[in-house]
């Protein structure tokens, strides 16, 4: 059993995950080091007592069209973050990013444009929450018109890209290289 329901947790085999980051559009140390995880099953070393959990998760960053503003939405103890969360079994992390925009925004499938033909990016997130553990994050890129609304129950707004609210670190590392994934997209 994952953390806090059936997680994708890590090291594991999941083909599935690892078959979508040969499709990953922006490859760098995080992502090497996920597939690396995901190749390995030492579950011994992961097991003791000082070993940090690990999960995969699936986030969706979502920004408007001409790539000026995103969606980030209230996080408990993140701040202000993108829509994302734990991979279940049985998804694959695709699925999850878009079960969790939907769960976290009111967003679907019908609402959004992917961008790419596989996942963007993969950044980290080490939180304390309840022990320490590092959510590893395969983030797809998506745009959504400006004008569709958002659930307001997770508080998910708007920002301009120039001017990011309070959150994890990677946002302000990760979204200039969305932006120039989206510019490739147009071009």
């Amino acid at each position: 059993m994952g953390f806090p329901h059936p997680t994708l947790d890590l090291p594991g085999a999941w083909p599935a995950v690892l078959s979508e980051l040969d499709r990953l559009q922006v490859a760098d140390e995080h992502s090497l080091a996920l597939s690396a995880l995901l190749m390995s099953d030492d579950r011994a070393s992961h097991d003791s007592d000082d070993a940090m959990l690990a999960h995969i998760c699936a986030t969706a960053w979502v920004l408007s069209p001409d790539g000026a503003y995103a969606i980030f939405v209230r996080h408990k103890t993140l701040g202000w973050s993108t829509p994302g969360g734990h991979v279940e079994i049985g998804e694959n992390t695709h699925q999850a990013a878009l079960r969790e925009l939907e769960e976290e925004t009111g967003l679907t499938r019908f609402d959004i444009r992917l961008v790419g033909d596989g996942p963007a990016v993969v950044h980290a997130t080490d939180t304390n929450n309840p022990r320490a553990h590092r959510h590893w994050n395969v983030g797809w890129l998506m745009t959504a018109d400006m004008d569709a609304p958002l659930s307001p129950i997770e508080g998910a707004r708007w920002f301009a890209c120039d001017q990011l609210p309070t959150g994890p670190p990677d946002l302000a590392a990760t979204l200039p290289i969305l932006r120039t994934l989206l510019e490739r997209d147009e071009s």
